[in-house]
């Protein structure tokens, strides 16, 4: 029997902003486990309490093709703000109910 090829990844530039710049945060992933899927950026401010989406791509058939996300996050605290991309398994072409499949890393950007 052969495992399921499945990656996420998620990069945020630069690992230090001052307040108000922009932080560009892009991610991707696949699955070998899921036909239609969506890949979300979220993010946080601090290292703990809740997640909030900031954005997701388009909802693409898995099969050769990566979910991928790209937005650029304005910086509105001082200290720590945290990203994750999630790819979500979703029912259809045309959307349904989403299903965490995969999280990336967590990246950490400190803000001045």
């Amino acid at each position: 029997m052969r495992a399921a090829k499945e990656s996420a990844t998620l990069s945020a530039v630069p690992g230090t902003v001052k307040l108000g710049q922009s932080v560009h945060v892009k991610g991707q992933g696949d699955s070998d486990g899921l036909r239609y899927g969506k890949f979300c950026v979220q993010d946080r401010v601090g290292t703990h309490g809740a997640w909030h989406t900031v954005t997701c791509g388009r909802i693409v058939e898995i099969d050769g093709a990566e979910a991928t996300a790209d937005v650029k996050v304005k910086a509105t605290h001082r200290g720590v703000l945290q990203f994750r991309g999630v790819l979500d398994g979703i029912d259809g072409p045309r959307g349904g109910h989403p299903t965490a499949d995969q999280t990336t890393d967590i990246r950490t950007v400190h803000v001045r």
